[in-house]
């Protein structure tokens, strides 16, 4: 087994509510996608090393299927420092992958003590805040203005390992081992998703010469009933249940909800909306996407997407109102 060692000397911020001596970023790279006849010849790790102050990359590397035990072992003993595991979709392919090939030489596997954050998972939770059209890595990159050099895929590289096995020849592997590094280079970075999700769902209202924060924790629908559901940092204690809407202020949590429709904003668009005409709201209240609909008429959901410029100031209209 082959063990590369990199050291990013790069300032690298990750959100607060991350530890990051307790946090290790993990991406394998397999023969294919059946863990029972294939294998681990690539297990990356990216960690913050409090030794030399500096995040680092530790990559180990195999050639032949039988010292997969080696690196299963290794990987095993390093990772028990750790409290928590941030993979891509490594809650469907890289955990299960591992837990299985560990399995297979009876290695008792650290993963089953330390939590996981699957930033697909996470992401695919939340994309009805965002205007994602998918939840592929690239899209999230790209959507946070990373553009890599590195163009290869996963697929891609079993080609190159093969072709490596043969010739052995350094630029292959140069490719391989610089795939799964901006894997993980790059994982740290797509972590500041998290914080336009937050920033998507914050409004600042100013009421009574304050400024009051207000966090969407949750949409639901309900019959017809639209509800969300919100933290607020100012405690108030009001109930409000009018013809239209109801608003419950109870300390710092605030729950709205309202009377919507379903129809097509297009005829292949779906929509959720909302009849704001008796509302005494109008000269207020107006949408703001780009579809061509009526002055009475506010969109909250297009297909999957929640219309959030509306949907915050419909929120921030109610608040001011009681």
């Amino acid at each position: 087994m082959e063990i590369y060692n990199y050291v990013i000397n790069e300032k690298k911020q990750i959100p607060i509510y991350f530890d990051k001596e307790s946090i290790c970023f993990m991406d394998i790279e397999t023969t294919g996608l059946n863990k029972n006849s294939s294998f681990i010849y690539l297990l990356g790790m990216l960690y913050f090393d409090p030794n030399n102050s500096h995040w680092c990359i530790t990559q180990y590397f195999i050639d032949s299927i039988d010292k997969e035990k080696i690196l299963l072992s290794s990987f095993n003993d390093f990772v028990k420092r750790f409290k928590t595991i941030i993979t891509f979709n490594g809650e469907s392919f890289d955990i299960p992958f591992i837990k299985y090939r560990t399995n297979i030489y009876k290695i008792k596997n650290s993963l089953d003590s330390l939590s996981s954050f699957d930033i697909f998972r996470k992401v695919k939770e939340e994309n009805s805040y965002l205007s994602l059209k998918n939840y592929k890595l690239k899209t999230i990159e790209e959507s946070l203005g990373i553009y890599r050099d590195d163009k290869i895929s996963g697929k891609e590289c079993i080609d190159l390992y093969y072709k490596y096995r043969k010739n052995k020849k350094k630029s292959l592997l140069d490719m391989i081992l610089k795939h799964n590094h901006d894997d993980l280079y790059y994982l740290m970075d797509v972590l500041k998703i998290f914080d336009v999700i937050n920033t998507t769902k914050t409004i600042y209202i100013k009421k009574d010469k304050e400024l009051i924060k207000t966090e969407i924790k949750s949409i639901s629908t309900k019959g017809d009933m639209f509800n969300i559901h919100c933290t607020v940092s100012k405690p108030n204690n009001i109930a409000y249940f009018g013809e239209y809407f109801n608003i419950r202020w109870n300390d710092r949590e605030l729950f709205i909800s309202f009377e919507h429709r379903e129809g097509l904003v297009t005829p292949t668009k779906k929509c959720l909306f909302v009849d704001v005409s008796s509302w005494d709201m109008n000269d207020r209240l107006k949408d703001s996407t780009e579809y061509v609909i009526p002055d009475n008429i506010i969109l909250l959901k297009v297909d999957d997407k929640y219309e959030m410029d509306n949907l915050k100031r419909i929120i921030e209209e109610l608040i001011l109102l009681v």
